[in-house]
């Protein structure tokens, strides 16, 4: 029992009726009313102040009853936070490892095949069901059809989420989507817009996804728009054909009359994507430079910045003197760079925190490759070069001019292409590298919310604290380890 509940056990103890009667006078149902007395359930902010009044308290009763209760909410809304963070970086660093146990992907020989499939349309059984959504899917991405394609606010549920990785992933023309993310509102607290943020998360594994152009959009709204009823909540709408199936995806009904198909897309954009935009992505991989001018617009000397990925930052303590000495055959292209050495400067002097892996430190020891630059410019460093800059980068974390924090693989795994960053009051940047040249350098996600950044900055700021990252001694002591290895 909590000590809000035990201090308001106390208080309805005193209280001169029976139970019954202080359940009819606070307007709280007995049954509920039991489950806060014992701990059981939290009351919400007017329940409290409705028990408050039934009970008569004073001015200094209510004011601790209320303390307790911020206190009480407060503990909990933040280890919901910090689990759903937790999460989100977790999401988003493994976001490939979305394994198919249990769907049977159809082998669809041709067009003609697949519109064969859409003879009947009505399918029931967890295989025939995903078959034919998949092949749906196929047919959808091979046509020349510009128009989105309109997913439910419950493709989050695992099956309907590989199915739609996996038909992506198996295309190489993109295709535009319309995705909702959903925020369950607070009762109290409106504004705390990361109670549900594990809807975020769900929508994260798309970013490992090369060949797709992504737009997501906020509805604040938790139960608004055109769902088609309960025994058919899930829907993916095509632009000719509208899908609905149920939550276990074991029946499914396609709707192809042209009118009513309309009619569904029409109304789902009027509900949801006149909403504010929640993600700003990029849809084609671009190069070091593009990547460059893209940190340069959010990173300045007084911004505060958190990064995770495999590889520390090296990078950052590179100058020009070292790429005259150890790469000159980059000094060409750089000087073509415009914004180059601001941009260089800055990096170097914000404030940031970095946390990486062991692994991560090991490849750069091992390749001399730095994965934020593009191995165009400055090819693999040679070893006198890495010891430099490990040299230069012990240094700083030995001075503590810099948090450097070594991540415990074994609780937070990191995808070695993937990196997330934070730039406080302004957005998030989940980037994706790519390890063939003909796509390019990479690709960034901004996520552009400022009340989820500054949450997640400061989730990342007390990592350092946290058992999912190693101590400063630790990572000193790694990085000599790695010293002794050139």
């Amino acid at each position: 029992m909590n000590d809000l509940s035990q201090r308001l056990k106390v208080l309805a103890g005193r209280y001169p009726g029976t139970m019954t009667e202080l359940a009819r006078r606070a307007q709280i149902d007995r049954s509920s009313l039991y489950k806060i007395l014992n701990g059981k359930r939290t009351p919400n902010r007017a329940q409290l102040q409705q028990l408050i009044d039934a009970l008569s308290l004073n001015q200094r009763q209510s004011a601790h009853l209320n303390a307790l209760y911020v206190e009480q909410r407060s503990g909990a809304q933040t280890q919901r936070t910090d689990d759903a963070l937790y999460e989100l970086l977790q999401t988003a660093l493994r976001s490939n490892d979305h394994p198919m146990d249990n769907m049977v992907v159809p082998n669809a020989r041709s067009d003609a095949d697949i519109e064969a499939a859409f003879c009947t349309r009505c399918f029931q059984g967890y295989q025939t069901v995903t078959q034919q959504l998949y092949l749906l899917l196929l047919r959808y991405l091979r046509s020349e059809e510009n128009r989105p394609l309109m997913l439910s606010p419950f493709v989050g549920d695992y099956p309907l989420s590989s199915i739609l990785i996996n038909a992506f992933s198996a295309v190489a023309a993109p295709k535009p989507v319309c995705h909702l993310l959903r925020y369950v509102a607070n009762d109290d607290s409106h504004d705390d817009l990361i109670s549900n943020i594990r809807t975020v998360s769900r929508a994260l594994p798309f970013l490992a996804l090369h060949t797709m152009q992504y737009e997501a959009r906020l509805s604040l709204s938790p139960f608004a728009g055109p769902l088609p009823g309960v025994l058919m909540p899930v829907y993916v709408l095509f632009p000719d054909i509208a899908v609905m199936m149920d939550f276990s995806l074991q029946k499914c009904i396609c709707l192809t009359e042209p009118s009513v198909v309309q009619c569904l897309r029409l109304e789902f954009s009027r509900q949801y994507l006149e909403a504010p935009v929640l993600f700003a992505l990029a849809s084609d991989a671009h190069s070091f430079q593009e990547a460059m001018e893209l940190s340069a617009r959010m990173l300045n000397d007084r911004t505060e910045s958190y990064y995770m990925r495999a590889q520390p930052p090296v990078s950052k303590f590179i100058d020009l003197d070292m790429i005259r000495r150890y790469a000159p055959q980059a000094l060409g292209p750089l000087e073509t760079m415009p914004g180059l050495a601001d941009y260089m400067q800055t990096w170097l002097t914000a404030p940031y925190e970095f946390y990486f892996s062991e692994d991560g430190l090991t490849d750069f020891v091992r390749t001399g490759r730095m994965v934020d630059v593009d191995a165009a410019l400055t090819g693999t460093l040679p070893p006198e070069a890495r010891r430099e800059l490990l040299l230069r980068m012990r240094d700083a974390c030995e001075r503590g001019t810099a948090v450097l924090r070594i991540v415990n693989n074994d609780a937070f795994p990191l995808d070695p292409r993937i990196t997330v960053g934070v730039y406080r009051g302004q957005s998030m940047v989940f980037c994706a590298l790519s390890d063939e040249s003909d796509n390019g350098f990479c690709r960034e996600y901004t996520m552009q919310h400022v009340a989820l950044a500054n949450r997640l900055a400061d989730y990342m700021a007390n990592l350092k604290d946290s058992n999912l990252v190693r101590t400063q001694k630790y990572t000193v002591e790694f990085i000599d380890f790695c010293l002794r290895l050139l």
